[in-house]
């Protein structure tokens, strides 16, 4: 593979750097509502003692948005917990084409992600979240959302592979 990406490679690589690094920064705002609805949850139920009702559920919500979401971060970096041993016995042509299958199951797993996604948002969309009285399926809709995103990854990461943690594993 050369060093210098063509055009199409290097479009697709930019697009992704950017889709990639707003679900991420998104993620981080999602982890950040998490935690304050969680401290406000811990200071309403244990010092006032009057609990809020839509902490829990704006929490959970958050956490599901935040991993679905961070999931592209994760997948782009190449840091997902993999098993290596075939990958560091093979070498050149063969490697690639382990990488081709690799990424091939990898998006077939997401585009079921996506299809059940999918088809779970729009079967909820007329029950509420209790506490919060919102749809449910905005909290079901970070699956297909975060495994699209995911999938640009996935190619992005084929296409220019980091794998920083080969190196440095015992």
């Amino acid at each position: 593979m050369s060093t210098q990406p063509t055009r199409p490679v290097a479009l697709l690589l930019a697009t992704e750097r950017l889709v990639t690094g707003a679900a991420l920064a998104l993620g981080c705002v999602a982890m950040a509502v998490a935690a304050c609805a969680g401290l406000f949850q811990v200071l309403t139920r244990f010092i006032l003692q009057e609990p809020a009702t839509w902490s829990e559920p704006l929490i959970r919500m958050m956490l599901i948005w935040m991993a679905y979401l961070g999931l592209a971060a994760a997948v782009r970096a190449g840091s997902l917990v993999s098993v290596d041993l075939l990958y560091r016995l093979v070498r050149g042509r063969r490697r690639r084409v382990l990488e081709g299958l690799i990424a091939l199951a990898t998006l077939a797993l997401l585009g079921v992600l996506v299809w059940f996604g999918i088809d779970l948002t729009g079967r909820v969309r007329f029950q509420n979240l209790a506490g919060l009285e919102i749809p449910v399926s905005y909290a079901y809709a970070a699956i297909p959302a975060g495994a699209l995103v995911s999938m640009l990854a996935v190619v992005a990461h084929f296409f220019d592979p980091r794998r920083e943690e080969l190196e440095t594993a015992v």
